[in-house]
């Protein structure tokens, strides 16, 4: 650079002068600075076109790697590459269009070829006149800081996700009591919206939560306390006024170095627990009963003492006036053969009651396992009789819940309540039925205790029986499965292979019947290629030396056109040369294809049997509607050891798929992009030739990818598709040669099938 000094003073008896010494020290000085500084600096001529760098400092060198004469006169677009982001490198612009200040951060790249995030502070430069000059730009490496908070941000988006899928509804309020963050659970919970949860506090979000508290008072001061008291856990359940019961969760959140951050609130909707305790609680005493009861039923065989043990602990529980047993004799008379009453009550024991209609009307239904419960006996329907015995005894509701032996009706449990009337309740009108089970047990027990005892060796032997009889049914279900699975396995290779014998010797019969005319009119086309130049060039002749004919020859030659005809015969006989040949090719690639000379295993050209899969398939690559693209890209395969022919049908069975989901995919041409198949080899690092075949059709549901290599399983209509092509395949790749067959698809993304080929 050149700096001009503008004054002139005395000068010393060197000849310097005393100014210019105080500049050029100035400018060492400023030059040293620019040196020591870790920053890079590049300073740009702006009165040049593209404003060419005229200095750089080590730090820019140091930091981008290029040394000083490989950027003087250049752009720093350089530094820039193909992930820049556009929008900085447009700001950049238009900030030196506008010959403002600008910082940016921005992506670049060193000599060598790393990446770094570049923070960059440009500045224009102007002269006295206020005219532009240059422009500084100071360059700092913020890479590490570009990674942290890249990862800060997505150390935020993890826990954000974590949030959100926490089946508890989270706030987090910070130490100034603002929202910090919360999940969608905990608008639901509390019927929030997210627009108050973004706008507000922790003083707003209690004015929503509040009133839909059952004691939000008492809530509020927990809040408070906890508020006062930083360190502190809380936790506590709360009760709303919908019948809800939240269990609310609280802690703080400190740094590594103790600071309060703020505190977390946690809320779990736990009514259905809730209520799932009380039931059990309520159950749990009911269940301790019915074991209490059993086990002292089972304790004895004397029937009475059971019976009078039921109906005392009956009475008990139900805290009932009357808990009695009524038992039948053979005609329908009965006996109240126990009871239990309470103080002030008419005893009933023993006593004998007819009732002539029973037998028709009430027995059927008390053997069918009827209960019946009375809430009040004048408002029941009940029949006049029926009230006036009722009376006697003082009754104003009833439960009645039948005793059976088998299909046998042996009693009555019945429960009277003589006080008031009675709403019984569901669970106390279960616990007499199981209670009833219970006592036909009981009363089974002392009569048929020894037969019982046999009975149970019996079944004993008969479930040792029955164990083994199942264990020769799961072998013989599985020897079946077995058998079903080689049955249809053999199905489909004897179909497979009947299929493909008949076409290979269709295709062999075909290729051999048409090899022997197309050699014929090969071999003639020559000769009538010769036969036509010879003619045509004794017409020429003629011609020549003739060159005024007779009418007639004039009008046919003038009719006939003889010198088009003298120009496109030949190249109607090179056409059908193209064509023979043409036909050629193609009964060659059949051949090929057949392989029925090559049942053995050979080393071959994978390349050859692809290439002729694709001639013969090359009808259906194009259409009055579609045109089918196929893109190979071959790698440096060497042959390999395989079976031909079978190795062809692969290869055509998923081509031929691909050509289908193509053409299935191409009524909707607005959105799937040109129709096209992607054919790739590799030689793979384990030795084997790995073969793609890929489309950009629909693609496969992932439920039906599971089932693509089942045997007779498509997705075809009927008519279209055997559903063997895929199956027979994977047998022939993974059986035959001891490779692998994989499909990967995805939705609206196209097919991609894998093959794995050992070469060895």
């Amino acid at each position: 650079m050149n700096y001009k000094l503008t004054q002139q003073t005395n000068c010393s008896a060197s000849g310097v002068c005393q100014p210019e010494k105080l500049a050029i020290e100035s400018l060492w000085l400023y030059e040293r600075a620019l040196a020591a500084t870790s920053c890079g600096i590049a300073i740009a001529d702006a009165r040049q076109p593209h404003y060419p760098i005229i200095y750089c400092n080590p730090a820019f060198e140091k930091i981008t790697g290029y040394a000083p004469e490989e950027v003087i006169g250049h752009n720093c677009r350089f530094l820039q590459g193909a992930d820049t982001d556009p929008n900085v490198v447009e700001q950049l612009r238009q900030s030196i269009r506008a010959e403002r200040e600008v910082s940016v951060v921005l992506k670049n790249y060193r000599k060598d070829g790393t990446p770094f995030w570049n923070e960059l502070n440009l500045s224009p430069i102007r002269d006295i006149h206020g005219c532009l000059t240059h422009f500084i730009g100071v360059l700092t490496d913020v890479t590490q800081r570009q990674q942290a908070q890249e990862e800060l941000h997505r150390s935020n988006a993890l826990l954000k996700a974590q949030q959100e899928a926490d089946p508890d509804g989270v706030v987090v309020i910070d130490e100034k009591g603002a929202i910090a963050s919360y999940n969608r659970k905990f608008c639901q919970l509390w019927g929030v919206s997210e627009k108050v949860m973004r706008q507000g506090n922790q003083e707003q979000m209690l004015n929503y939560l509040l009133p839909a508290i059952a004691q939000p008072i008492q809530v509020f001061s927990k809040i408070e306390y906890l508020d006062e008291h930083p360190t502190l856990i809380g936790r506590d359940e709360i009760q709303l006024k919908d019948g809800r019961i939240f269990d609310r969760y609280s802690a703080p959140v400190f740094s590594t170095h103790g600071d309060y951050y703020g505190r977390i609130w946690t809320f779990r909707d736990i009514t259905e627990r809730k209520q799932t305790e009380a039931k059990l609680r309520h159950q749990n005493t009911r269940e301790r009963l019915l074991r209490g009861m059993n086990q002292r039923i089972r304790q004895s065989l004397h029937l009475n003492e059971v019976l009078n043990t039921t109906v005392a602990e009956v009475r008990q529980f139900l805290n009932c006036d009357r808990s009695l047993i009524y038992r039948f004799h053979p005609d329908w008379t009965g006996t109240i053969a126990v009871e239990s009453v309470g103080e002030g009550w008419t005893p009933t024991l023993g006593l004998e009651i007819q009732d002539n209609c029973f037998q028709t009307t009430k027995a059927p239904l008390y053997q069918q396992g009827r209960i019946r419960a009375i809430t009040d006996i004048y408002n029941a329907g009940l029949t006049p009789c029926h009230i006036e015995l009722l009376e006697r005894f003082s009754v104003r509701a009833n439960l009645i819940v039948p005793i059976l032996q088998d299909d046998n009706l042996w009693g009555l449990l019945i429960v009277h309540q003589c006080s008031s009337t009675r709403e019984w309740q569901e669970e106390e009108i279960d616990c007499l039925r199981q209670l009833s089970v219970q006592l036909s047990v009981a009363i089974q027990q002392a009569a048929l205790f020894e037969q019982l005892a046999a009975e149970l060796r019996e079944r004993k032997v008969a479930e040792a029986a029955l164990r083994q009889s199942e264990a020769n049914l799961r072998e013989q279900a599985t020897q079946l499965k077995k058998t079903l699975s080689e049955l249809k396995q053999a199905q489909t290779h004897l179909i497979q292979s009947e299929k493909m014998s008949s076409l290979g010797q269709l295709v062999a019969g075909v290729a051999h019947e048409l090899n022997n005319p197309v050699t014929f009119i090969s071999g003639n086309l020559t000769h009538a290629n010769q036969y036509a130049r010879d003619l045509l060039e004794l017409v020429e002749c003629y011609s020549k030396y003739y060159p005024q004919p007779l009418p007639e020859i004039a009008d046919l030659r003038e009719e006939i056109d003889l010198e088009f005809l003298m120009a496109d015969f030949p190249k109607l006989l090179d056409s059908m040369d193209m064509g023979v040949n043409r036909i050629r090719a193609l009964v060659n690639s059949l051949k090929n294809f057949s392989r029925l000379d090559e049942a053995e295993r050979k080393c071959v050209d994978i390349h050859e049997g692809i290439e002729n899969t694709l001639l013969i398939l090359q009808h259906r690559f194009k259409g009055k509607n579609y045109s089918i693209q196929v893109i190979k890209e071959y790698g440096n395969l060497p042959l390999v050891e395989c079976y031909p022919g079978q190795l062809n049908q692969v290869f055509m069975h998923i081509i031929t798929n691909a050509i289908d989901a193509l053409l299935e995919g191409t009524g909707n041409q607005a959105e799937l992009p040109s129709p096209t198949i992607w054919i790739r080899t590799a030689v793979s690092n384990h030795n084997s030739a790995i073969l793609r075949i890929a489309d950009n059709g629909p693609g496969i549901s992932p439920e039906l990818q599971e089932r693509i290599f089942d045997p007779f399983f498509t997705t075809k209509t009927v008519g279209e598709g055997t559903g063997l092509g895929l199956s027979i395949s994977y047998q022939i790749v993974v059986e035959q040669h001891g490779g692998q067959l994989l499909c990967c698809s995805l939705p609206g993304r196209g097919t991609e099938f894998v093959i794995d080929i050992p070469m060895n």
